[in-house]
């Protein structure tokens, strides 16, 4: 359960980290586990890192990974940060290549609140991927007047603010395997350096849709996305009532299971 302080952490800076969460024996649990999955979806092959291999859903692939979905320490996490009955957005698996350029939330405030519960199995500095994020920057006032670095995403050339995307200000969170890295995607973030193949594997959650504005706004998504919002059948007809209960509001609105697993992206 996280404490009052670090509640009001997140709250101001849109992020919160978690240092050595797991122990050692489950990180290699969580990288065996993944790099069986990533291995199958390419179908034996090494991966030849020029494109990044993307994975929704990813840890229901595995009952060892699907066990911590619904661990405490990660499901006190939705509770604590989103409210009771939050719902599984979406469980992913990525292995990344060159830089991912600044990205984050449009200029308009979210109906329904997110986050993206994140596991690097490398260790990761500024130099080498580790992510980056712009503090306070998930507060619709400040995204405003972070829009013009979506032109970076298309181009890595363009300067809106007069700096490179690697020079803008910002905080790197260097990390080690065990570590947690809980943020909205509204917050802007970014990585920089790196090998290709480092991985970053996340489980996203999302606060339980009460009105009417909000359900429209879920379902808009679930009808413009192929994999997130989409309950995976192992969760729905899980043993575990949790598990059950985080895709509950899903099943009732009627959204199915998600389209074919793309290969890269």
């Amino acid at each position: 359960m996280l404490t009052t302080g670090q509640k009001q952490y997140f709250e101001t800076f849109g992020f919160l980290v978690l240092r050595q969460l797991f122990t050692p024996e489950e990180v290699d649990t969580i990288r065996r586990e993944s790099d069986e999955i990533l291995l199958e979806n390419r179908q034996g092959k090494p991966f030849p890192g020029e494109k990044r291999q993307a994975m929704i859903p990813f840890f229901e692939r595995s009952p060892l990974l699907t066990q911590f979905i619904e661990d405490d320490r990660i499901y006190m996490l939705g509770e604590d940060l989103l409210g009771p009955d939050f719902i599984l957005n979406a469980t992913e698996g990525n292995l990344h290549v060159a830089d991912t350029a600044w990205h984050g939330g449009g200029p308009e405030p979210e109906p329904v609140p997110h986050i993206k519960i994140a596991f690097y199995l490398e260790p990761n500095t500024k130099e080498t991927g580790a992510l980056r994020v712009i503090p306070g920057s998930h507060k619709p006032e400040f995204r405003k007047r972070l829009q013009p670095l979506t032109e970076q995403y298309s181009d890595s050339t363009v300067m809106p603010f007069g700096v490179s995307g690697a020079d803008l200000p910002s905080l790197a969170i260097e990390s080690q395997p065990g570590d947690v890295i809980i943020f909205p995607e509204s917050l802007w973030h970014a990585s920089f350096g790196g090998p290709p193949g480092r991985s970053q594997h996340a489980i996203n959650f999302m606060a339980n849709p009460v009105t009417d504005k909000q359900t429209d706004y879920i379902r808009g998504l679930y009808e413009s996305w192929n994999y997130s919002l989409h309950p995976p059948e192992q969760i729905v007809n899980s043993d575990s009532p949790r598990l059950r209960q985080m895709v509950a509001k899903l099943v009732a609105l009627g959204f199915g299971p998600p389209k074919a697993t793309p290969m890269f992206v």
